[in-house]
């Protein structure tokens, strides 16, 4: 009977062994990218809290510059503190 060859045998190719675990191999990682820094969640939040007529006095100044309320707080807070560094 005859002797079974391998097909690596046969084709004259030594057989190689995989040594390489998964550690160590590059692997990519699943998801989305990473979001450039310009993208990350804001810092220094601070919450306000109003009264139902205070915010309406609020809200109606903000409309009046055609701004949201956010930002009309912000440009307000940034206009009082520049008015005390005087």
């Amino acid at each position: 009977m005859a002797e079974k060859k391998s097909i690596d045998s046969i084709l004259g190719k030594a057989k190689t062994t995989v040594t390489a675990t998964f550690s160590e191999s590059e692997r990519k990682k699943g998801g989305r990218p990473r979001k450039p820094e310009s993208e990350h969640a804001k810092e220094n939040r601070f919450a306000t809290y109003f009264s139902p007529s205070e915010l309406s006095i609020v809200e109606s100044a903000a409309n009046s510059y055609g701004m949201t309320i956010g930002k009309f707080i912000k440009m307000a807070a940034m206009r009082m503190a520049k008015m005390e560094n005087k």
